[in-house]
Order: structure tokens, then sequence, then C-alpha cells
């Protein structure tokens, strides 16, 4: 059964400020616990952003989504940017860098 999460207007305007001033775009990060990350085209690496613990990765994937319709920004454009990342020399998912 899906349980429904209500997102935070709060947090998704803390958030999406972060991205704004770093100017990227949200991603999910896959490890133990879900995080959101800000990526961009010229990262080196993701950057994991302030939020409060999630509790599931449905939920940082909803949030992720609303970020990203913010800016316009699809699943196409987010794999894109990720891509570009690997082919710079990045590490994609493979680490980060500190907090936003």
């Amino acid at each position: 059964m899906f349980t429904h999460h209500t997102i935070s207007s709060d947090l998704v305007r803390d958030l999406d400020a972060q991205l704004n001033r770093l100017g990227a775009v949200a991603a999910v990060w896959h490890t133990e616990t879900p995080a959101l990350v800000a990526i961009g085209r010229g990262f080196p690496y993701p950057v994991q952003l302030r939020h409060p613990t999630l509790s599931t990765f449905v939920e940082a994937e909803m949030i992720a989504a609303r970020l990203n319709a913010l800016q316009g920004i699809g699943d196409r454009h987010r794999i894109a940017i990720l891509q570009s990342m690997i082919d710079a020399g990045g590490h994609g998912y493979g680490s980060f860098v500190g907090e936003c």
C-alpha cells in the first residue's frame, strides 16, 4: 500500500534556494538512507543538499521531481546532466562533496 506524503512548502522553498545558489538541479542519492543532491553541468561531483532526514526513497524522488519541475527540468535533462558529469571525468553518483 502506498502511503501519501505531504511535502512541506517550506522545505521545497529552502531546497529550491540551495539549488538556485548552485545553479543546479536535484537528484536523489541512493545509499543506505535517501538524500537529495545538487547536480549540474561542470560539477565534478554531486553536492549534498541540507534537509531533514527523509523517510523513503519515494519521498526523496517526489521532492526532487517537484524541485526540478519548478525549473522546467524533466528526467531526460537530469539524466543528460549526470551523463555530462561522468563524461567530464566526474564520478556521478560515486561520491559527493560536502554539503551545500
